[in-house]
């Protein structure tokens, strides 16, 4: 019998491996991954700071500026045991309906990110409107192999309504692995589960789910994880979601880094809220002993690891 795409929990804005390394053993301490929950770090890359190579009004505390940050945010001397680094792509909207541009951003993303990148994330790719999405997508699938996370976003929810949506990305599903529902992109907007639960209901009804998982994003931190979710998780226990704009609180300089303590919390509540899974709870330790041996004794020379 077929499998169903794997769960996952996801958290965006890695911007070393340092980062990489306090989430992933973050994960494995809240008892996600003896739950059967994937970790999905995301990198972000949008036109200015990976097309243009300039900074963007976030920073560099959150998004990577060019080749080498990019290439430099995930460790790739070794491929990472329990998480999935992924891109986090946005097009410029000026330019998305340019066959040109799209390979070209394509191109870059997919270089850069050699040779840790195992998926592709498009935010606010115009797939509801322009035909040419699919044949981009279809670019994708043929000439990188990665997984595509497709965004449903606010734009094409609110034009199309939860049938339309899902009638239309019935046409994607042949090089869409995961549709995540998401009308926040980044911003930090609270989740709205009386909205976004129908557009839930119906992609379960109609899609595939041994071929196109479904995640659902926006606003999430602990307190909406443990405010918001249960009650869907109960519906739909093999849910994935993915947390950004709320780990990327304001500092006093003006920064957005990636909060690692509030990262914390809402790992341990997103586990907190899943039943107990598959898998024996000593295959958490060994995993997080592995973990370990994979950041320290696997280097031929030692580095500091400053959050421990």
């Amino acid at each position: 019998m077929s499998e169903t795409k794997a769960s996952y929990v996801g958290v965006s804005g890695i911007v070393s491996p340092e980062i990489q390394g306090a989430v992933e053993r973050m994960h494995l301490k809240s008892g996600l991954a003896a739950k059967g929950r994937e970790l999905v770090l995301g990198v972000k890359a949008v036109h200015k700071t990976q097309y243009l190579d300039i900074e963007n009004k976030y920073g560099p505390d959150w998004y990577p500026i060019g080749a080498s940050a990019f290439n430099e945010a995930i460790r790739h001397d070794y491929p990472s045991p329990v998480a999935k680094p992924v891109a986090q792509a946005y097009l410029d909207v000026d330019y998305v309906g340019d066959a040109g541009y799209r390979t070209e951003f394509l191109h870059r993303i997919h270089e850069r990110g050699q040779p840790w990148l195992k998926g592709i994330q498009f935010d606010m790719l115009p797939w509801h409107a322009d035909d040419g999405a699919l044949a981009f997508l279809e670019e994708v699938k043929e000439s990188t192999g990665l997984e595509v996370f497709l965004q449903a976003h606010s734009a094409a929810m609110t034009e199309l309504g939860p049938s339309g949506v899902i009638g239309r990305l019935g046409r994607y599903a042949s090089v869409t692995d995961y549709v995540l529902f998401d009308a926040s992109h980044g911003t930090g907007k609270r989740l709205d589960t009386t909205a976004l639960e129908p557009f839930v209901a119906e992609a379960y009804a109609q899609l595939d789910p041994v071929k196109t998982g479904v995640a659902i994003a926006g606003g999430l931190n602990e307190e909406v994880v443990r405010d918001a979710l249960p009650a869907l998780i109960e519906k739909y226990p093999d849910l994935s979601w993915d947390a950004e704009g709320q780990l990327h609180p304001v500092t006093e300089s003006g920064a957005r880094p990636l909060d690692l303590a509030v990262t914390e919390a809402y790992l341990r509540a997103s586990s907190e809220i899943l039943p107990d899974g598959p898998h024996d709870p000593t295959d958490t330790q060994r995993a997080i002993i592995d973990s370990e041996l994979y950041w320290f004794g696997g280097l031929q020379q030692r580095r500091p690891f400053p959050f421990d």
